[in-house]
């Protein structure tokens, strides 16, 4: 299909170098095809892939926040230690 939309994008000189760059490195092809091929291979995901991502980063929170309970034992623990042999 031919493109015949336009669609204005508004960004940084920094951003638009980047683009460019990137597109350069892709074919080399045009930023606005590189822009296309982003927009096809973008996917939000389905709601039953954010479901399981968020149950994943429960278990993530509460494995981190044992894991900080540990290292505070441990680090409490090799106070005592190193104290014992200081003194």
């Amino acid at each position: 299909m031919a493109a015949t939309a336009r669609v204005v994008v508004l960004m940084s000189p920094q951003e638009k170098a980047a683009l460019e760059a990137k597109a350069a490195q892709a074919g080399p092809v045009s930023a606005a095809e590189l822009v296309r091929r982003a927009v096809d291979a973008y996917d939000v995901g389905t709601d039953r892939e954010a479901a399981e991502l968020r149950q994943l980063l429960g278990v993530f929170q509460a494995t981190h926040a044992e894991t900080v309970r540990q290292l505070d034992r441990t680090d409490n623990a090799l106070d005592r230690v190193l104290a014992g042999l200081a003194g």
